[in-house]
């Protein structure tokens, strides 16, 4: 391991901005306002709410709380432009949405210039429980829910055909998700445009998971599948994933089943499949400050090192370090790449 962190670093201290400024992605189509609630004890809160609500209503005061931008697209977009690459955001919001986007995303590099204000604001409130952090999440998902192939322009489809890699995002929350992502892919390979795929939970939407399966996840446009273990569960049918053994077996039985390549990450270790098995441990960290966001780090990370032509394992260590940089820092903050390389330094 202190190898492959010593050739990472040698790599990534060596890297000019103006080159990887060079590299576009497009990511869509997702943007959520995320509002943060931490609570203490599960117990104890629900035992409040209850009180509260039993006596008519109340207050309960002193609850730290966080409002900052969401969504699988934007967080992605957001940490890959403060690695210094060309992201462009394509989702629909209103023009509340687009200040907001302009404050949290745009002031830092994503480009937002196709961004459509003719749709509702996405918002999600979660509940934090404990110092694990654990959420429970009530969403309104907005125009997330309904974005489609057919809100497209010319511009939007120039970006793409443009772009490095193309990634769509958070299918789950979209119920045009499956033609969403089998068309965008669809134009991108017509332009050599690499593809990318991230679905989000799939844990609601089990009935659609076959369409999805056959029309996305097994077609050849898709060059890459990101994934957890939670999602791969349900697509790759497997009940048996208590140990990593058992998890990686799960990860090869459906890489036979999909042509692209599928890179899995879980909380003890990342794999990347495709002709052969790459793994690399993941960090562990005594203080790690939310769960939420995470994948979207390590998505960006797996991106940046996909476009910069890393090593399997090297772009592996990198995505980890990117979430693990995310995860353990107090405030919810996507790192930049001198943030990166300090952070590499001290990782033992």
């Amino acid at each position: 391991m202190e190898d492959l962190k010593k050739d990472l670093l040698e790599r990534i201290e060596c890297f000019n901005p103006e080159e990887i400024s060079k590299f576009k992605v497009v990511l869509l189509p997702d943007f959520f306002v995320d509002h943060f609630i931490m609570m203490n004890n599960f117990e104890k809160e629900i035992s409040k709410f209850k009180e509260i609500f039993e006596q008519g209503g109340g207050n309960i005061p002193n609850i730290p709380q966080l409002i900052h931008q969401g969504g699988n697209a934007a967080n992605t977009a957001l940490t890959l432009a403060k690695l210094g690459v060309n992201a462009h955001l394509i989702c629909r919001t209103n023009e509340f949405g687009l200040h907001l986007l302009k404050f949290f995303l745009q002031k830092h590099g994503v480009n937002i210039d196709n961004v459509k204000t003719d749709g509702k604001l996405a918002v999600t409130s979660a509940l934090e429980f404990g110092d694990e952090h654990v959420n429970i999440m009530i969403g309104d998902t907005g125009s997330v829910s309904d974005f489609a192939f057919e809100h497209l322009n010319e511009n939007d489809l120039e970006k793409i055909s443009n772009s490095n890699i193309t990634a769509v995002m958070n299918w789950t929350l979209n119920k045009n998700g499956t033609d969403l992502a089998r068309n965008v892919f669809n134009y991108a390979k017509k332009h050599n445009v690499k593809t990318y795929f991230d679905t989000g939970d799939p844990c609601h939407r089990k009935n659609d998971i076959p369409r999805l399966m056959n029309q996305v996840l097994t077609d050849r446009n898709l060059d890459i599948l990101g994934i957890n273990e939670n999602e791969l569960h349900h697509y790759s049918e497997s009940n048996d994933m208590e140990k990593n053994e058992d998890i990686i077996k799960s990860a090869i039985s459906l890489k036979e089943k999909i042509n692209a390549r599928l890179d899995l990450h879980t909380s003890d270790f990342s794999c990347s499949i495709k002709n052969e098995q790459t793994i690399v441990p993941a960090l562990k960290f005594h203080n790690i400050f939310r769960s939420t966001g995470a994948g979207d780090a390590w998505n960006a990370g797996n991106i940046f090192g996909e476009l910069l032509d890393f090593r399997d394992d090297e772009r592996l260590l990198f995505a980890n370090i990117i979430a693990g940089f995310y995860i353990s820092s107090s405030e919810p903050i996507h790192p930049n790449l001198e943030q990166i390389i300090d952070f590499t330094k001290k990782i033992s």
